[in-house]
């Protein structure tokens, strides 16, 4: 074992090593020690320049880009004003220089998108080509700006045109029409992409909010109808999936215009199975959504106003759903009423649709309703009162079946103990009434007797 002497002495021995060598190369280590220092202040100072001069580089690009957009800027606005003057000037006659000017400006990204397609829109009232030209050239559209643009014509709000005051917006037809082939171009752009983007732009931003989308589903399911139809006729399932998986106001719009669109063209056995199992869903998912808590009282009675509009095109498929809506306790099914009362009260609804509706819909639901052991007598008024807004069925021919049913009907009304078939006459005069002399607030709305509207073949 060491001892603590020899420790110790070997500790001096050490020390005396050290400081004899710090002794002997003094000159040596000083210059070493220096050189490092410096050498380090030297990297230090360098790294230190090439930062300040990588920041002075950043700062005097950004000057220079804050520049040029300044001076774009400026350049941009002198264009503008010159050209101001050509673009608000209206009618036919400037159509062409207006097309021209504003072309140009949209190539050259000189104008906000939503301000071109506010050019846009206005140029297409004298001339749909060149809006639909000056709109194609458009980056960033804002489709809720072109949605909000598109205006029904009566054919689409009611199912008939008629020379009345409320259709005075059907000369916009062709416009309308242009913005809904717009979408249908630029989706079926987004579908032969085939990476998804249709979700995250495009068209479909204007399904995403379903509290925007059931305020307009008439419009909506109008401004997406020759999509949807278009991929119903071609039988791309995979497509309509991917739309209608996009938002829950994408699968709404889809089930109202695929309930009517069927081609009529001769099919095979299978393929008729798979079409009439495609229908029976979305039949389905319809008439549940109608009934179900996603769909208040007034969602009701927008989605009855947009089937009754088509319901002849519908073969059907909306028969089950508004019978159910019908007998709902008022409460849930007032604006439904409401509406339905009101385009029945002034002939808003194609002829042949409504003796369908009266056959399908209306004469089954109060004869059900009165055979019932104690049936609701504020709903059998409220069905005698849509009745006798309808046309006796004929006693001949193709319509024995309906007749019979209306019979029944009657008969049924006559058994009730509540004088429900008197109520039905009492209201049919009164229908008559309202009819021959409707209060002057209604008058433009009043199709009875009003003469059928030629459809527009040009914008005015």
């Amino acid at each position: 074992m060491t001892t603590e002497g020899e420790s110790t002495k070997h500790d001096n021995i050490h020390s005396s090593r050290v400081g004899k060598f710090i002794q002997n190369y003094s000159t040596f280590l000083s210059t070493f020690v220096i050189g490092v220092a410096g050498l380090v202040a030297t990297s230090i100072w360098q790294y230190r320049q090439s930062q300040t001069a990588m920041k002075q580089a950043e700062s005097e690009q950004k000057i220079a880009t804050t520049k040029a957009e300044n001076e774009w800027r400026i350049a941009r606005a002198e264009i503008l004003a010159k050209n101001l003057n050509v673009l608000s000037t209206q009618g036919a006659n400037t159509a062409d220089q207006r097309f021209g000017v504003l072309l140009s400006l949209t190539r050259g990204a000189i104008l906000d998108p939503e301000l071109a397609v506010s050019y846009a829109l206005e140029l297409g009232k004298d001339n749909v080509s060149y809006m639909r030209d000056v709109l194609a050239a458009t980056e960033r559209k804002n489709y809720q700006q072109l949605a909000q643009a598109f205006v029904l014509t009566c054919l689409e709000r009611y199912g008939v045109q008629r020379e009345a005051e409320i259709c005075k917006d059907d000369k916009f037809a062709e416009r309308s029409q242009a913005i809904a082939d717009l979408f249908h171009e630029e989706m079926d752009a987004l579908d032969a992409a085939g990476d998804g983007k249709g979700l995250a732009q495009g068209p479909l931003t204007i399904l995403r909010n379903d509290r925007a989308v059931l305020p307009s589903v008439a419009k909506l399911a109008w401004l997406f109808e020759p999509y949807l139809q278009d991929l119903y006729e071609k039988r791309q399932w995979k497509e309509i999936a991917h739309f209608e998986a996009s938002s829950p106001g994408a699968k709404l719009v889809a089930a109202i215009v695929l309930a009517t669109a069927r081609t009529g063209e001769l099919m095979g056995q299978a393929e008729t199975a798979d079409l009439e199992k495609f229908h029976a869903e979305h039949r389905k998912w319809l008439g549940d959504f109608l009934l179900g808590k996603s769909c208040d009282p007034e969602c009701r009675g927008r989605l009855l106003d947009v089937m009754l509009s088509v319901y002849g095109e519908s073969d059907g498929d909306y028969d089950q759903a508004i019978r159910r809506l019908l007998v709902l306790p008022r409460a849930e099914s007032g604006p439904a009423l409401g509406r339905l009362h009101g385009r029945l009260l002034w002939c808003q609804v194609d002829k042949d649709d409504l003796e369908m509706f009266r056959d399908h819909v209306l004469v089954p639901s109060l004869t059900e309703t009165l055979v019932r052991p104690k049936p609701d007598p504020a709903l059998t008024q409220d069905l005698v009162g849509l009745v006798a807004m309808t046309p006796d069925p004929a006693a001949h021919g193709d319509a024995q079946e309906p007749w019979n049913a209306w019979q029944k009907m009657l008969a049924a009304l006559q058994k009730s103990g509540e004088h429900l078939d008197r109520l039905l006459a009492k209201r049919r005069a009164a229908v008559r009434r309202e009819r021959s002399d409707p209060p002057p607030m209604v008058r433009k709305a009043n199709f009875c007797g009003a003469a059928e509207a030629s459809t527009p073949t040009t914008a005015e």
